[in-house]
């Protein structure tokens, strides 16, 4: 789409690969979930600072949980998103996050959004899921670290 003025800014062919920070041996195919979509990085637009990904979770994933307890140099807001159209606040799942050095437990089983500081650990681990919903991560930095 960049035969425009404003083309190169619409993204519709993601990068699709792993993030970092997981526990999958590489080469290993994850269960329940896709891999991670990116859509908004400075890899696809030269000079934008922020980072956007997508997961569509369908059953409890395996590994889980797939990621490291883990900080990252920038904040970061996870979206969790429910797919029931009659009812958007129903996520269809419970999944627990793990937030700060003591890892002060909290769960998710609505459509939330969550706010991690910059420097702060955290670790999602899924509980159940009855319903396929959409993980959604934005990183105030131009790329995932």
């Amino acid at each position: 789409m960049n035969e425009t003025k404003y083309g190169k800014y619409i993204i519709d062919t993601p990068r699709v690969g792993r993030l970092g920070y997981g526990v999958l041996p590489e080469g290993e195919k994850m269960k329940g979930r896709t891999m991670s979509h990116t859509y908004i990085d400075e890899a696809l637009i030269e000079g934008v600072a922020k980072h956007v990904f997508i997961s569509g979770i369908h059953t409890v994933p395996d590994p889980n949980p797939w990621l490291e307890f883990h900080a990252h140099p920038h904040d970061e807001i996870l979206l969790f998103m429910g797919t029931d159209p009659h009812d958007i606040e129903r996520l269809g799942a419970e999944v627990e996050i793990l937030i700060g050095d003591e890892k002060e437990s909290h769960v998710i089983n609505k459509t939330s959004g969550v706010y991690i500081p910059r420097g702060v650990k955290h670790i999602l681990i899924y509980r159940k899921v009855d319903r396929p919903h959409f993980l959604v991560g934005f990183s105030m930095s131009g790329e995932y670290r």
